[in-house]
């Protein structure tokens, strides 16, 4: 495995338990209240983590072709 996909492996999984901690606590998902501080966290690195991932696939794959 290379260091980009366990850095987007880690990435996505914070961001999960991220959201999984602010559901356990507000029983909510999404608060607009809060949503500078989990939401914007939640999203953030949700987002690089999946990016990270899905460059990281199709790298591979183009290496693999050629």
């Amino acid at each position: 495995m290379e260091k980009a996909e366990i850095i987007s492996i880690a990435l996505i999984t914070i961001g999960l338990l991220i959201l999984l901690h602010h559901f356990i606590l507000w029983q909510k998902i999404a608060d607009l209240k809060d949503i500078l501080h989990h939401e914007f966290f939640e999203a953030v690195v949700l987002t690089a983590g999946i990016t990270l991932r899905i460059s990281t696939h199709y790298n591979k794959k183009r290496r693999a072709r050629t």
